[in-house]
Formats: C-alpha cells, structure tokens, sequence
C-alpha cells in the first residue's frame, strides 16, 4: 500500500472519493413499476431477465416469494445474476419471483408472476 506523504495526494484522494460519490447513479431496471406475468408449460424452460443499469454496477439477486435464490439446484443465474433460468420448470415453481439490482446509490426491483401448468 502507498504511503500519503503529501497534503497534496490527501486532498486529491479526498476529492476522488467525493467525485465518485457524487458520480454515482441508482440502479433503475426498465418496467420496474409493473408486475411481469409469465407463464410456462411444465417441464419446459423458463427465464426472466433484469436489464439493470446504474454506476457503480449494480449487486443483482434474487428470491421467489420472499426467499433468496441461489445458483445451484433447478435454477440458474447468468450473466452476472441478471438472468434467472429454469431448464425445466415444476408446479411448485409458480410464485412471485423478484429482481433486487442495488447499489451505493440506492435499489431498484422488479417483480415477475409465474404461473406453470401441467401437461
């Protein structure tokens, strides 16, 4: 780690971490103020995606009807969590699942209702 020996290399360390500060932009998810309905035929794949912007990039995760959602098991997240996909959807998999994209600048969600139905 380099040593700040100089006033100089402070303030110029204090006015980059006020910069950043002030540079920061909310996460902001397009459709976020509406319900997405989804629906699938059971056994068939399922994905639903969370195009989330904001500086820094935003933490993106998961849950399903209030639980978080991990990577692993019958559901897989991609591209950096911004994509949750099912290869083959179940019954018990029709819930309300939603996107959480936060970062220092605030938080954004956006909501999806799955509904799967039997063959």
């Amino acid at each position: 780690m380099t040593e700040l020996t100089d006033t100089t290399d402070v303030e110029r360390l204090q006015l980059k971490r006020e910069t950043d500060l002030l540079t920061a932009v909310a996460p902001r998810i397009p459709g976020s103020r509406t319900s997405r309905e989804l629906s699938v035929v059971q056994r068939r794949p399922v994905s639903m995606e969370c195009n989330v912007s904001g500086v820094p990039p935003p933490a993106v995760t998961w849950s399903k009807d209030g639980e978080r959602i991990f990577n692993g098991g019958r559901s897989r997240l991609l591209h950096g969590g911004r994509v949750l996909q099912m290869p083959a959807a179940l019954l018990d998999d029709a819930g309300v699942y939603v996107c959480t994209a936060q970062n220092v600048a605030g938080v954004d969600r956006k909501q999806f209702r799955l509904q799967v139905f039997g063959t």
